[in-house]
This record gives structure tokens, sequence and C-alpha cells, in this order.
């Protein structure tokens, strides 16, 4: 699924976008807490999170995360 499929929701201004983001997470909300994790994704996480304790300077600033979001929709 895809925006393109819904060119009402592409036509809209950002602020209506935003609610309806917000609407769409708020009804996902009882389903997402069901979601278990798996032992294979706490692994990969516990392994980020002591990468990070070993060097916190590895970790993205808010404004390299950001920039490199940007590259990859560009």
């Amino acid at each position: 699924m895809k925006l393109a499929d819904f060119p009402d929701v592409q036509d809209l201004p950002v602020r209506q976008k935003l609610e309806l983001v917000d609407e769409l997470w708020l009804s996902m909300t009882p389903e997402l807490e069901a979601l278990d994790v798996s032992d294979y994704e706490k692994e990969l996480l516990d392994q980020r999170w002591q990468d990070f304790l070993r060097d916190p300077k590895s970790a993205l600033t808010l404004d390299e995360f950001q920039q490199k979001m940007k590259a990859l929709r560009e």
C-alpha cells in the first residue's frame, strides 16, 4: 500500500495528514501492545545499546538523523 494509491489523502494539507497519521497510530495502539518482540529483536536491541554505551559519540544527533532522512527521500 502506497500513498499514491490514495490521491485524496495525497492532496490533503500537511496539518490534515498529520491528524490522519495520529488517528491511525491511535487506532493501532491496542494491537501494538499485543505484539511480541522476538528473541532476535531483543538481542539486536541489546547489542545496539551496548554499542552506544561503549561509544556514545557513535549515535547520531537529531540534526544528523534529519539530514540522513532527508537524503533518503531525495
